[in-house]
């Protein structure tokens, strides 16, 4: 979990601003990154950021592979931007948290499984920025990078969490999308996200490496965390599936029931449905 910070304004909301990245062939691993503050504190990091990138856009995949904007930029003049960006991230008063997927190990386990790793990730980085929210008594308000294959699914699982009864309303603020290149908080996400992704992928990837320093200034600030799921995780859901579809009321013949019921057909949104109608008191509870 991300270090609380102390936060002395009476009416202080706090922001989020995520991103997700993923290796180079999409098939190894799957991260969703979040980064959290004040105003005042992303603010001062946006003109320091700014400044750096010479308003250019900056994208942390194609930095580090010459690509896109970097592409016509001397590799070493790309690896001086990341070094200095990420310098200027760790020295921030920024938290950060971030969640990866071991998609080989999922395919392994569930090889006929639904493209459900950015689900997964974006809850996970919700929860736990709600639970760093609620360490500082203050609400949190939620923009991740504009993804037009999930990005209505993303807003109904948020509306899901904010109902839970459990949950205090007043916490939870509005979530938005926004383009990276016209929103530089975005981009810092985007760049706390690669870290994530690659911190997983340098120990199960083709080519095993050490720990990436800009992985270790981040970590060593005690202000960014991240946390990952691969092959032992999957093993226990798989033992689990059974009583879990019972939980939740996911059987087949109910499930494939509901869909008949209403005209639908199997997918990612109405599985979303079909769990989130215990909150008009037609279904079971989420967790």
């Amino acid at each position: 979990m991300i270090k609380s910070v102390r936060i002395a304004e009476a009416a202080v909301v706090l922001s989020v601003f995520g991103d997700e990245s993923s290796d180079e062939t999409k098939r190894r691993v799957f991260a969703v990154a979040g980064v959290i503050g004040t105003e005042p504190m992303w603010e001062a990091l946006e003109a320091a950021w700014v400044d750096r990138t010479g308003g250019i856009p900056f994208h942390a995949n194609h930095c580090e592979s010459d690509w896109g904007d970097y592409k016509n930029t001397p590799h070493a003049e790309n690896q001086l931007l990341y070094r200095d960006l990420t310098t200027l991230l760790a020295k921030s008063d920024l938290s950060g948290w971030g969640f990866a997927i071991d998609l080989i190990a999922q395919k392994k386990v569930f090889p006929d499984a639904p493209e459900i790793a950015y689900y997964k990730g974006f809850s996970e980085v919700v929860s736990s920025m709600l639970v760093f929210a609620a360490s500082c008594n203050q609400p949190v308000k939620f923009t991740f990078d504009r993804r037009a294959e999930s990005e209505y699914n993303s807003a109904y699982l948020y509306k899901i969490y904010r109902e839970r009864p459990e949950n205090r309303v007043d916490m939870f603020r509005n979530i938005t999308f926004a383009c990276s290149r016209e929103e530089p908080r975005v981009q810092v996400a985007d760049l706390w996200a690669r870290e994530t992704m690659k911190a997983v992928d340098n120990l199960i990837g083709p080519k095993k490496r050490p720990p990436r320093k800009s992985w270790e200034a981040l970590v060593g600030t005690n202000r960014f965390k991240a946390d990952a799921i691969s092959e032992e995780w999957f093993y226990s859901l798989k033992i689990q599936m059974t009583e879990i579809q019972k939980k939740f009321g996911m059987e087949p013949t109910t499930y494939g029931r509901w869909l008949n019921e209403n005209g639908l057909s199997n997918n990612v949104t109405n599985v979303f449905r079909f769990l989130g109608r215990s909150y008009n008191g037609e279904g079971p509870e989420i967790i």
